[in-house]
């Protein structure tokens, strides 16, 4: 098992296979910081992935392997609380040690299921989902401005994202463009 020191965020199964799709781990890395991942989500990810022939599943275990990746440990507490949301609803057992994970720590979690960000937020855990944490990184400055037009394309359509809310993103990032841009003009 991994190291649990200095984790920025960590990541549900269905994030982590959308960004091994689109190959861009490092850059979910360089704006979060470390990634982590549960695991029940390295099996779902990479085991059960390599049985099925999947590619990302390669890309997953090959990030592990380069460090980009760390599988955490959960505490005992923590290994109980997923326990618990698993048997009491409709999630996935990845989606739930992720949810204990980040709950205990207060490491920000990556997560697309619905489920889990209702219950995220009704636990006050602090989340994000994929389609704008490319936003986050230009705020950040950790990404360019292409790079970040570019990924929330990207991701929009790996995540068949309604067009309402990439235009949303997109105006923010333009926005903020235009207000950095007349700062250094």
């Amino acid at each position: 098992m991994g190291n649990n020191q200095a984790i920025g965020a960590i990541l549900d199964a269905s994030s982590l296979i959308i960004i091994a799709k689109l190959q861009e781990i490092k850059t979910l890395g360089q704006t979060h910081g470390p990634l982590g991942i549960p695991p029940a989500v390295f099996q779902e990810t990479v085991n059960v992935g390599k049985q099925r022939g999947k590619d990302d599943a390669s890309v997953i275990e090959a990030a592990i392997q380069a460090g980009m990746i760390k599988i955490v440990t959960l505490t005992q507490e923590q290994m109980c609380f997923a326990r618990y949301l698993h048997t009491s609803g409709a999630l996935g057992l990845g989606e739930c040690e992720a949810l204990a994970y980040a709950g205990d720590t207060g490491t920000c979690l990556i997560i697309e299921e619905r489920k889990g960000r209702v219950l995220a937020r009704a636990h006050g855990i602090t989340y994000t989902i994929l389609q704008v944490f490319p936003l986050e990184g230009y705020i950040q400055g950790k990404l360019p401005y292409e790079k970040c037009i570019d990924l929330l394309d990207r991701i929009a359509v790996a995540m068949n994202t309604d067009l309402a809310i990439l235009n949303a993103l997109k105006v923010a990032v333009e926005a903020i463009y235009r207000e950095r841009e007349g700062e250094n003009g």
